[in-house]
């Protein structure tokens, strides 16, 4: 009879027994990476950011590799030394400063339009589109589900670009809508104190869905051109009257501030024409290139229910004096003599 021997187990001093010896966790999923992207700035922007460790600049957009407090954080830090060293005038201080004010905003807990907070993930490798197919011919007539998001993103980030050369310029929330719902057709208008954010009011600046399908120059013109109502309601400079209709010559003195080229007077607007400068057209000329991808749809004129146009069968005229108020009033009684306004002493005429 033969019996198996087993090998005795020699204990170590100090050593655990095996079954007490700790089980080695698997290495933690690494979490995705926070990155912090700043669009629609200016040269001077980027030169500065690019000389600041973490931050990765191309043209107007510039990414930080980590949360906006980390990159306001960095900013700061660069803006200590230089200040330390060579003054709070040294060249391209103010850019740092305009960069700063768009992080700290969002880190304080409120929300910048230029400054977005994206974190990485792994993607899915799709399918590459066929040269030709329907799905790479995309145009106006021929597209894909049809939303605004990517127009009024573009809009918006053309916004952040003019009020990053133009800081006075205030916040707004744009939005796409109707230009036609009035008697007169409109490319864009700007209201301000029309939306409550928290604790803050913010004008509003449409952009009207049936001008979009003009020149992407033509459109950039109008976000402009509301810019500068913009930026004379900032200044409180009144600019127009007639209830906005009548643009005087101080919002012409803006406009050409803001990069346009004003138009002879127009007897029914005033200097309210404008085209866009060539050399404003190259400082936005990467907004201007984003803003023509996303033009791919517009907007039909209002129409009544049998498909025409609207028309007023109101046989009342409306009629404004230099307030402005505006008053309707019968053809036959306009005709019987001025009416005269008891504020600024001026007649009442038809707001033709």
């Amino acid at each position: 009879m033969t019996t198996d021997m087993l090998t005795p187990v020699v204990q170590v001093p100090g050593q655990l027994d095996l079954p007490e010896m700790p089980v080695i966790p698997e290495p933690a999923a690494t979490k995705p990476a926070t990155t912090t992207k700043l669009t629609g700035l200016t040269n001077l922007n980027t030169a500065k950011l690019t000389t600041i460790k973490g931050w990765t600049v191309t043209r107007t957009t510039a990414t930080y590799e980590g949360t906006p407090t980390a990159a306001l954080a960095s900013v700061q830090l660069r803006m200590d030394k230089v200040r330390s060293t060579e003054g709070g005038r040294a060249s391209g201080y103010t850019s740092l400063i305009a960069v700063r004010n768009k992080l700290r905003e969002l880190t304080t807990g409120g929300s910048h339009p230029a400054v977005t907070v994206t974190i990485k993930r792994a993607t899915k490798k799709t399918a590459k589109t066929r040269t030709g197919s329907p799905a790479a011919r995309l145009t106006r007539k021929r597209q894909d589900t049809y939303t605004t998001a990517q127009l009024v993103a573009t809009l918006e980030n053309g916004w952040a670009a003019i009020r990053t050369n133009h800081p006075e310029i205030p916040a707004v929330v744009i939005i796409v809508g109707s230009g036609t719902a009035t008697k007169e057709a409109r490319h864009g208008h700007f209201a301000s104190n029309r939306w409550q954010h928290g604790d803050n009011q913010l004008a509003e600046v449409l952009i009207s869905g049936e001008g979009l399908q003009r020149p992407v120059e033509e459109v950039f013109t109008t976000l402009l051109h509301e810019a500068t109502h913009a930026l004379a309601h900032t200044r409180e400079i009144q600019d127009t009257s007639r209830q906005g209709r009548w643009h005087n010559q101080k919002f012409g003195l803006i406009a050409s501030e803001l990069g346009l080229d004003v138009l002879d007077k127009d007897p029914k607007h005033g200097w309210s024409k404008c085209t866009l400068r060539a050399e404003t057209a190259t400082t936005y000329k990467q907004v201007i290139a984003e803003l023509k991808k996303a033009l791919i749809a517009y907007r039909h004129p209002e129409t009544t229910g049998d498909g025409k146009a609207k028309k007023n069968n109101n046989n009342a005229i409306a009629c404004v004096c230099q307030c402005p108020r505006r008053i309707r009033v019968a053809k036959a009684v306009l005709a019987e003599g001025d009416i005269t306004c008891g504020i600024c002493d001026t007649h009442f005429e038809p707001d033709e």
